[in-house]
């Protein structure tokens, strides 16, 4: 038996090799993209939730303090706050957002002026299933 002959199966075997090593390889590098789109999937609901309850919060801010025709009528927030409480927004259908409810309470007690304070908090429910994000934004008034 010649030394051409012993060494002629080797080559199979480096094949193999190198395509086994090669397809975890693929595999890998498959399963970490879709971990990265995964996670950039999610940022964005997540920032789209975060914008929406700020939004809302804006919205909330403008009917407690409407403009007013002069500078010496008042506001009354007790009133408006109880309007605002429970308060479903609802967004253009191109964003995927499923609720945006705003809550208004009286919170923290009276300031030493005999001014109260007023908590004003949103919270936005934005994707579906899997990629589902939750994001609130909190503000005070002073009344």
């Amino acid at each position: 038996m010649s030394l051409k002959q012993k060494q002629t199966g080797s080559l199979y075997i480096v094949v193999v090799f190198v395509l086994v090593v090669m397809g975890f390889l693929a595999a890998s590098l498959s399963r970490i993209e879709w971990s990265n789109n995964d996670a950039h999937t999610k940022d964005i609901i997540g920032l789209q939730a975060a914008l929406a309850a700020h939004s809302a919060n804006e919205l909330a801010l403008v009917e407690l303090y409407p403009l007013r025709a002069s500078l010496s009528a008042g506001y009354n927030i007790a009133a408006s706050c109880n309007a605002i409480s429970n308060a479903v927004t609802t967004l253009p259908s191109k964003i995927n957002c499923q609720s945006v409810r705003t809550s208004c309470e009286a919170r923290g007690g009276t300031l030493a002026d005999g001014k109260q304070l007023y908590v004003v908090h949103s919270e936005a429910v934005c994707g579906t299933e899997a990629n589902q994000m939750q994001r609130s934004q909190e503000v005070w008034v002073r009344e």
